[in-house]
């Protein structure tokens, strides 16, 4: 069950057009309730935690936009605009001591990683099996992009699977959701 909430749940908060029958605010807290409720035990102590961490993970991990960098490294046109969020600066600094050019190739991976290794961290409270959400967003994306140029034909469906992004965040979501399952 958690795994059908999550892989839906994703696909509707990544759907902007979604947000006329349903805020983007109402979707976060629909989030933050269902985590919270998944994560927590029967007391007040562990509710506690659970909505903190909840709170945490809706807002770093779910909430943070990747805009460009869902393309899995495929476009290589990018700037350091596309990159706005406070973990391109560390990736930067590596990169130059490295003599690596930025904003190509793998760069996605690590900023995936630093993105969703930051949104992710307060899942570690409740197994070491949080760290299967880290990595494989980059993997998901890619797959997803590299299948729809192989299968174009895959991608002829309703609003739902018309893109590579829309595939790779129901896919996405199901990876959550076991997860999460898992952890409790």
């Amino acid at each position: 069950m958690s795994m059908l909430f999550w892989s839906i749940w994703r696909r509707l908060y990544g759907e902007g057009e979604f947000k006329q029958y349903l805020s983007r605010t109402t979707q976060t807290i629909i989030a933050v309730l269902v985590l919270t409720y998944q994560l927590a035990e029967w007391n007040w102590q562990s509710g506690v935690v659970a909505l903190g961490v909840s709170i945490w993970v809706v807002i770093e991990y779910w909430s943070r936009a990747i805009g460009e960098i869902i393309d899995a490294g495929l476009n290589h046109y990018q700037t350091k605009e596309s990159y706005s969020r406070w973990f391109r600066t560390p990736l930067d600094w590596i990169y130059d001591k490295l003599g690596k050019q930025k904003y190509i190739g793998f760069y996605d991976f690590w900023y995936s990683f630093i993105r969703y290794g930051v949104g992710a961290l307060p899942l570690f409270y409740y197994s070491w099996q949080a760290v299967f959400l880290i990595p494989f967003q980059y993997v998901i994306y890619l797959w997803c992009h590299k299948l729809y140029f192989s299968c174009p034909d895959l991608f002829a469906l309703p609003f739902t699977l018309n893109e590579p992004k829309n595939l790779a965040e129901i896919i996405h979501g199901i990876l959550f959701g076991l997860i999460i399952a898992g952890l409790t």
